[in-house]
């Protein structure tokens, strides 16, 4: 599973998870903290702005705590919408045909091919 986050300038932070590694709120409130310093290292000039975090609306207390911690706003999705914005089709779209007729034979590799595949991107992506 990959979890990314980006902003208008590009990609922020991103994870890859090992295999049948899941998302629950301990793993999640950990990415959070690595996005907040991702921000302060690659935006410094945002990096005191508060945040907006798009969230559904099933979040676990304890990531809702961490949220609060932070001081970032919350944009609650309807509870049946998709978790996917409109942006997140557009990244999925061209991540997909990047991989296309590709194999990799060890997380290494695939962690190299995303590294190239958001360094290539332009910052408006």
């Amino acid at each position: 599973m990959l979890c990314v986050w980006w902003d208008w300038k590009g990609i922020l932070y991103y994870e890859l998870l090992l295999n049948n590694e899941t998302i629950n709120s301990e793993k999640y409130c950990s990415q959070l903290d690595k996005l907040k310093t991702a921000i302060e290292q690659k935006r410094p000039e945002i990096a005191n702005r508060r945040r907006v975090s798009r969230q559904c609306a099933h979040v676990s207390l304890i990531t809702r705590q961490k949220l609060l911690e932070l001081d970032w706003d919350v944009l609650l999705h309807p509870p049946y919408s998709t978790d996917l914005a409109p942006s997140d089709f557009h990244l999925s779209r061209s991540l997909q045909n990047s991989l296309n007729g590709k194999s990799f034979n060890s997380l290494v590799e695939v962690k190299n091919h995303l590294e190239k595949f958001f360094a290539e991107k332009p910052e408006r992506f």
